[in-house]
């Protein structure tokens, strides 16, 4: 019997191949987004030219390149229309761009779907069904749930091919995400770059066979980038096939029919089915390199949720709604969550081009909440003594924490006053800021809050600082916190609320290691080196001689820098140097609040470093071989790498992905400690340390421009990603409990989206001095989309479930409601939702992502 991966007869290889004739265009990479632009253009005028002489099919994905096609080559746009009418041209993907999957949102996966689909069915007729991932770095455990709420049947991809440690065992599976959605998933035999070779071909099928008992191959051929798509040999070779002139039978065939033919041959109970992600056992470095362009993209995900909220909350009390900018700038942040812009594989000019972009999101998404605000403040009753301070919360939960005013919104010997008139505890702090905090701030809504002349002492708060010879100690009625003075680590967290100690050692260290890329470390399948890939790779573990690392416990200052009432700093100044560098400082501060559960942490650093990875420590005082990590529009639980118990494909995970917060739990789920952070993705746990990776230095690919041709750059050799100044914010959240009845998602989303005064002007107004638009319940719900619907003036909103616990979601307006029904993430409709009392009653399982379309009843106002 044949064995995959074995040649052996003619006979064996028996069976049909589908050609599909494929271009796999980075919209960014070793060149700028322009001239991709260009290349498209080119590569179009190529394939149409080549549709002209011979009759096969070819397809293209992402709407990004459309809609570029369509402003740069208008000419060249209408002929592909013409193809796509008639079927020789196929269009894949539905997705805005060929994005990653592991670093984006949730919400930002389900808008490469919403826009780039809308896309398609506007400008082509089309409703993609095929899911193309051909060369992204993983695919989180929630993806198959996006996908077939989006309306997608099929996934694609072929890079679990490049595993380095164990190979991928399937080629067709059935993929589930954990609330029990499905797609059927296929990752290729072959590359999506084919050159349409017979011992290829046969091989490829054989395996298949072997694998699956299947005798339908995909072969996608063509010559991405600069390689202007497929050749006429090419084709003339595909040719050869489907005129019966080689071993195998062929045909052209659009993947969807191709996808199609096999789910009806495989039925997909029969396939065999992964519960899991599809974790990318290679370029694990990607989750770090280029952090300037990882924070903007948290930065501008939070900020445009957070702007559509409140431009669609203005819209109801009256403005227009801002629906093209907001589209705009969507538009903008996916095209820059493309799979080699995002991970931090391309060369520096798109990095310029990358900051543009985000430049504009955060200018337009800024303006857009500013303006959302005051005309909500004209509509508030906002009378009284003193100027109003106005504090708004983009989540949909009454929420507590800090406020900080700009520099001259109070004048001297003013005061913060609540709704009562009682004084609150402020803070003057760096830059003459004012600091004070906000209690209880209803959901997506406002507070107010006044200043006005100080009329009486402030409350004391909970917050208090001791300096000791050896130690500053920060504490509050949940935390206290002691600071080494020698070292600047943090030697304590005592966790007053459960009466134990969170750490078993020093905490908040910084950790530098040796990064420079080594050889030996190859695809199972291919035996392609990752130290041909500096940017994209961990090297640490792959060291001479072992893990060559530095701990920073020397500093050049550790100093208390604020002592309350609202807000203790201490700041730790480090030094790191290395042989023919400038040293890279790391200026770390231990932060504490009154009331808040958190021990914060802010990160400077001026970074120099060449060929080195800086991660932060914290060693637990929880024991336990599993921590949950959040993924997109869900979390998802990996095992200790170093555990006895842990397999092959568990060992490999040794840096893994995750958004804004991970949670390490103790074995019996008593007790656990949750790293909030505020732009970091990677991330590794072992033996109850957890570590957080702050920030690499590899050298850019230029190296790998020759392989397409393009012409060396000058003085790019040596030239280094991510050098200069950094920030970031993380915390630590130690808990009783597991993390979803500790609430640890609505902590970390908490610690993302802050708190937005405005100080306003005093006027009377038909709205209250504290008020909430919108609320969900019960506590495992968060509400995280507020917008216009496309097609209507009805209101959409999304929510999930964090915990993995069915609810009843409970979801209030402040609008009176006419009805609302459920809808799949694309707005479309699915079935009614009760409205009974004035509450949608929305049933959500565990982990789902439900969507609701509303529709108000709209009072005239005069």
């Amino acid at each position: 019997m044949a064995t995959e991966g074995t040649v052996t007869g003619q006979e064996d290889a028996r069976g049909t191949v589908h050609f599909l004739g494929h271009s796999h265009l980075d919209a960014a990479w070793l060149w700028s987004f322009e001239e991709t632009k260009r290349v498209l253009g080119e590569g179009c005028e190529n394939v149409l030219g080549l549709l002209e002489k011979h009759h096969f099919t070819f397809c293209q994905s992402s709407a990004q390149y459309y809609k570029w096609l369509e402003e740069e080559h208008p000419g060249t746009f209408e002929k592909v229309r013409k193809r796509v009418k008639e079927g020789s041209w196929e269009i894949v993907g539905g997705a805005w761009v060929e994005s990653d999957a592991n670093m984006p949102s949730g919400e930002a996966l389900v808008r490469q779907y919403l826009l780039g689909k809308r896309y398609f069915a506007r400008k082509f007729g089309v409703d993609v069904k095929v899911a193309w991932y051909p060369d992204s770095f993983g695919f989180p455990w929630t993806l198959p749930q996006i996908m077939r709420r989006s309306g997608m049947e099929f996934f694609l991809t072929q890079k679990l091919n490049w595993n380095d440690t164990v190979a991928f065992p399937h080629y067709f599976f059935r993929w589930t995400s954990p609330d029990g959605s499905s797609i059927l998933a296929h990752e290729m035999v072959g590359a999506y770059d084919e050159r349409v070779e017979e011992v290829r071909i046969l091989d490829q099928l054989r395996r298949l066979k072997a694998r699956h008992q299947v005798e339908d191959l995909l072969v996608l051929f063509g010559e991405g980038d600069h390689g202007g798509g497929v050749s006429d040999e090419m084709v003339q070779r595909a040719l050869g096939f489907v005129r019966g002139e080689r071993p195998v039978k062929g045909r052209f065939a659009a993947s969807e029919d191709y996808l199609k033919r096999a789910a009806g041959k495989l039925g997909m109970a029969g396939l065999p089915e992964v519960k899991d992600e599809l974790y990318f056992q290679f370029h694990r470095g990607t989750y770090t390199t280029q952090a300037r362009t990882k924070r903007n993209n948290r930065k501008a995900e939070c900020l445009l949720e957070a702007a559509e909220k409140f431009a669609t909350v203005a819209h109801l009390e009256g403005l227009p709604y801002p629906a093209g900018e907001l589209n705009e700038a969507w538009e903008r942040l996916l095209l820059n969550q493309f799979h080699d812009v995002l991970p931090g594989s391309s060369v520096p000019e798109v990095y310029a081009d990358s900051q543009k972009d985000f430049d504009w999101v955060f200018a337009t998404a800024n303006r857009l909440v500013s303006e959302s605000l005051k005309a909500i403040s004209y509509q508030a009753d906002t009378s009284g003594e003193g100027r109003p301070i106005l504090v708004f919360n983009p989540l949909s939960w009454s929420r507590s924490g800090l406020v900080e005013l700009p520099a001259g919104a109070l004048m001297e010997g003013d005061a913060v006053t609540d709704c009562e008139g009682q004084v609150v505890a402020s803070q003057m702090v760096d830059g003459g800021k004012l600091i004070f905090r906000a209690d209880d701030v209803p959901p997506v809504g406002y507070k107010e809050y006044r200043a006005a002349p100080a009329g009486g002492k402030p409350p004391k708060t909970t917050l208090t600082v001791e300096e000791g010879k050896g130690e500053v100690r920060l504490e509050n009625e949940h935390l206290s916190v002691a600071v080494d003075r020698k070292t600047g680590l943090v030697k304590s967290v005592t966790d007053k609320d459960a009466r134990r100690e969170a750490l078993k050692g020093p905490g908040g260290v910084i950790q530098i290691f040796e990064d420079a890329p080594v050889k030996g470390r190859t695809c199972v399948s291919s035996r392609t080196d990752a130290a041909i890939f500096d940017a994209w790779e961990v090297f640490i573990y792959q060291q001479e001689g072992g893990v060559r690392r530095v701990e920073l416990d020397a500093p050049d200052e550790v100093k208390l820098v604020e002592s309350g009432p609202v807000r203790a700093r201490i700041r730790t100044v480090y030094r790191y140097s290395q042989k023919g560098r400038e040293d890279s400082l790391f200026a770390q501060e231990v932060v504490l609040c009154a009331g808040s559960p958190l021990v914060e942490f802010k990160l400077d650093v001026d970074w120099h470093a060449e060929h080195r990875l800086a991660k932060v420590a914290f060693p637990l005082a929880v024991h336990g071989d599993f921590t949950t990590y959040e993924i997109p529009y869900g979390h998802i639980t990996r095992r200790n790498p170093v555990s006895p118990e842990a397999t092959l494909v568990e060992r490999s995970k040794y840096e893994a992905p995750g958004q804004k917060w991970i949670d390490h739990g103790s074995e019996d789920g008593a007790y656990g400690v949750s790293l909030l952070n505020d732009c970091k993705y990677g991330f590794d746990v072992a033996n109850d340390v957890m570590r957080m990776t702050l920030l690499r230095s590899a050298e850019y690919p230029f190296r790998l421009r020759a392989g397409f041709g393009l012409p060396p750059v000058e003085g790019a050799e040596g030239q280094l990603t991510d050098q200069g100044i950094h920030e970031a914010a993380y915390a630590l959240y130690p808990h009783a409990s597991g993390f979803g009845e500790a609430l640890t998602a609505r902590k970390a989303y908490e610690f993302n989206y802050p708190l937005m005064p405005l100080v306003a002007e005093s006027h009377q107004g038909r709205l209250p001095k504290s008020m909430s638009f919108v609320s969900a319940h019960p506590d495992n719900v968060i509400l995280t989309v507020l917008k216009k619907a496309e097609d209507s003036d009805a209101v959409v909103l999304r929510l999930y479930e964090t915990s993995g616990r069915a609810a009843e979601a409970a979801i209030r307006l402040a609008w009176p409601i006419e009805g609302a029904a459920s809808t799949n993430l694309l707005e479309g409709y699915e079935r009614e939702v009760s409205t009974e009392g004035g509450k949608i009653a929305q049933e959500v399982s565990a982990s789902e992502i439900a969507t609701v379309r509303v529709d108000l009843k709209r009072p005239s106002r005069t």
